[in-house]
Parts: C-alpha cells; structure tokens; sequence
C-alpha cells in the first residue's frame, strides 16, 4: 500500500484530533506508524507526546519534545509549541515564557499557538489571561507523574 504526502496529512490530523477530543482508544499505533513512514518529520513523536500528556505523564512527554528540538527533524516549532504548553501545565511557566519567545517572529501556527498561551487573548477576555492557570494549577509532587482524575 503506498501513502502519500496528503494521506500522511489525514492520519496525522486523525491522531491528533483523537487525542484532543480524549478518545480512550490507544493510538499509539498511529503515532508509531507515522514516525515509520516519515521518519524525517516530527509529527508522529508529537502525537506520542500529546498523549503521555492527556495521561499525565508529563516527565515523558517533555523528554519526548525536548529531544525533537535537539534533531533536524521538521516539525521543531510545533514540538516547541508542545513543550511550552507542557511546560505551563507542570507549573514551568518561565520555561513556557522562554520557549514562546524562542518562537517569537518564526509565523506560523506554532507561535500563534504559544502567543495565545503565554500572553492570552485580549479581545476574548476581559484581561490579558496567557497562563492563566499559573495560580490554580498543582504540580506533581516527588517526580510522579499525576493520575488521570
């Protein structure tokens, strides 16, 4: 069976949209399959990452994207974006900070995606709410990654 860039494209969108929508199907084989075929891009690390995340397993997930940043691998300010969110949900808010000012003139969706996360949306709420849950957020203690409420 031969794929091409623009089924590549589908897969990749289908693994994460079943991430972000929390499908609890393992998809994990679709992440895997995607770093096979197209071991020169990102994506399928990504999409591994997203899920440890999902999980809680957020130790992993910032292993998995901080060694994407050190490849040539595509996909490195994506993986940059990733980061920063996970950075901001373990409570690393100087670390999201950095990383969203690492992409800072880049364009893109990357660094529109960690703009609105670092510094909010002005004109959706009524202040400048970027990391808002810097205050009500609580780290995982002892190196132990959080459990799934």
């Amino acid at each position: 069976m031969q794929l091409d860039r623009a089924d590549m494209k589908l897969l990749i969108e289908a693994g994460y949209s079943g991430v972000m929508r929390g499908i609890s199907t393992d998809l994990g084989a679709i992440f895997q399959a995607i770093n096979e075929w197209m071991p020169q891009y990102a994506a399928g690390e990504i999409g591994i990452a997203l899920q440890e995340m999902t999980t809680g397993n957020f130790a992993a997930a910032d292993e998995r994207l901080t060694a994407i940043l050190a490849s040539d691998r595509e996909g490195r300010d994506e993986a940059r974006a990733i980061l920063a969110m996970c950075k901001a949900l373990e409570n690393e808010h100087d670390e999201a900070r950095r990383l969203q000012e690492d992409l800072s003139g880049t364009g893109g969706a990357a660094e529109a995606f960690t703009d609105l996360l670092v510094n909010g949306a002005p004109e959706t709420t009524q202040e400048n709410q970027g990391l808002a849950l810097e205050t009500e957020a609580t780290p995982a203690r002892d190196g132990q990654d959080a459990e799934r409420a």
